[in-house]
C-alpha cells in the first residue's frame, strides 16, 4: 500500500508549486510524473493504482497555473517557465531519501512530454535511467481558429495575462463516459492557455525534431494512431530520430488523447509495467 503525502516547493521564481508522493516500502525505483496542459497530477491516480504492487514509487507535481499550484489558471509568461520549474522539480525530487540509489524513470504526458523533452535536451546531467512519453505534444492536431493563431503575438504583447480557451473537448480525451463526467466535475481541470505558452510550444515544435538525437536514455513512447489533440505524425518522426537504441513504440488504434484514462487503459498500463521491469535491480 502506498503512503501518500503532499507538500509544496518553490518554482524558479518563487511560485508555490504542489507536489505529491506515493511511496511504497522497499521500492524498486521512482517514477516522476509531469502532467499535460489544463490537467493536474491527480489525473494519474488510475495509472498509479494499476501499478500498485509493482514496487515503484511515484512523485507528481502540478505546473504553475494548474491543480493546487499557484498562478492564474493556464497562465505562464512563456513556455520556458514550465521547463525551468521542471528542472527544479527534478533537482528537488532526486534529493529525497526514498529516491536515491534506485532507478529513476521520467513519465510525461502531452505538453508535459514537450516540457520534459526540452529539459532533457537542454541539460544532460539528470540522473534518470529512462523516460516514458505519453501522447507527447510535438505538434497539434486540434484545430486552432485562425484569429487565435495569428493574434497570439498581439495578445502576449498587449494583455499577456489573458488566457483563452484551448479548443479541446472532453470527448477528444477519452471514450469512457464515466471519466468524461468526472472531468466535467473536476474543479482543478480547466480549458485555459496563455498566448505566451501557445507561442512557446509552437517555437519548440520547430526545434524539437533536431534535438531527438540528444535523447540518450531508454524511451517508451505510446500514442494513438490518430490522436485528436496532438500530432501523431510528429510524435512518430521524433521517435524515429531518437538516438538511443533502447526505444519502444506502442500505437493504440482508435485511442483518444489521454490513454491512461481511455477505454483501453488496461492495455496501456501493461505496456508501462513491461517497460519498467527492465530497470528493476535484481
Amino acid at each position: 500500500m502506498y503512503k501518500r503525502s503532499e507538500s509544496f516547493f518553490n518554482g524558479y521564481d518563487g511560485c508555490k508549486l504542489f507536489l505529491q508522493k506515493w511511496i511504497t516500502d522497499n521500492a524498486k525505483g521512482t517514477v516522476f510524473i509531469t502532467h499535460g496542459q489544463a490537467e493536474h497530477s491527480d489525473c494519474y491516480q488510475r495509472l498509479i493504482n494499476a501499478l500498485e504492487g509493482q514496487g515503484w514509487n511515484f512523485i507528481g507535481w502540478d505546473l504553475r497555473g494548474h491543480g493546487k499550484s499557484e498562478g492564474i489558471r493556464g497562465y505562464a509568461k512563456d513556455f520556458d517557465e514550465y521547463v525551468l520549474d521542471f528542472n527544479i522539480f527534478l533537482e528537488h525530487g532526486l534529493k529525497l531519501p526514498e529516491v536515491q540509489g534506485k532507478p529513476v524513470v521520467l513519465l510525461a504526458h502531452s505538453m508535459g512530454g514537450l516540457i520534459q523533452t526540452c529539459a532533457l535536451t537542454e541539460k544532460t546531467s539528470y540522473s534518470a535511467d529512462a523516460q516514458i512519453l505519453s501522447s507527447p505534444l510535438f505538434g497539434v492536431a486540434v484545430e486552432v481558429p485562425e484569429w487565435k493563431d495569428k493574434g497570439a503575438g498581439f495578445v502576449k504583447a498587449l494583455v499577456p495575462k489573458l488566457t483563452l480557451g484551448n479548443e479541446i473537448k472532453t470527448e477528444q480525451l477519452t471514450r469512457d463516459i464515466d471519466i468524461m463526467r468526472e472531468y466535467e466535475q473536476d474543479t482543478y481541470r480547466h480549458n485555459r492557455i496563455s498566448a505566451g505558452v501557445y507561442l512557446g510550444f509552437k517555437r519548440e515544435f520547430n526545434r524539437i525534431l533536431s534535438r531527438a538525437t540528444d535523447i540518450r536514455i531508454p524511451t517508451l513512447m505510446h500514442i494513438s494512431d490518430n490522436d485528436p489533440v496532438v500530432s501523431s505524425e510528429s510524435a512518430l518522426k521524433f521517435f524515429d530520430a531518437i538516438a538511443c537504441e533502447n526505444k519502444t513504440l506502442k500505437i493504440f488504434e482508435g485511442g483518444k488523447h489521454e490513454l491512461y484514462n481511455d477505454t483501453i487503459r488496461v492495455d496501456v498500463y501493461r505496456v508501462v509495467i513491461d517497460f519498467l521491469k527492465q530497470f528493476e535491480k535484481a
